[in-house]
């Protein structure tokens, strides 16, 4: 059952990385070779692809982004209350004055 689970997590990081490889190049791409200059620039290409086109990719690579993070937040959910917990426990603790300690 754990290397089900270590696969899993395996494919999840794996989209990820895919999915913010994509997004950054878009958006680099975008910033920097098609940079917005009105109506007139939509056509222009970067590796026979259309300002308009990246922008559909960029957006669409935003789109899986958020549901695979979804998902990663979903599977994980206990590993995360229980983490959130434990730090918010060791800030209320390190925020209560010791009475043994001297001023």
């Amino acid at each position: 059952m754990r290397i089900r689970k270590a696969i899993q997590n395996y494919i999840l990081v794996t989209l990820l990385l895919i999915g913010s490889l994509v997004e950054a190049v878009s958006g680099f791409v975008l910033w920097f070779a098609l940079p917005h200059s009105g109506g007139r620039w939509a056509s222009l290409e970067f590796w026979s692809i259309t300002r308009t086109e990246w922008v559909s990719i960029h957006d669409w690579a935003a789109v899986g982004l958020t549901a695979i993070v979804l998902v990663h937040l979903l599977i994980h959910w206990k590993w995360t209350v229980c983490v959130t917990r434990q730090i918010v426990r060791a800030i209320a603790q390190a925020r209560t004055p010791d009475a043994d300690k001297a001023c």
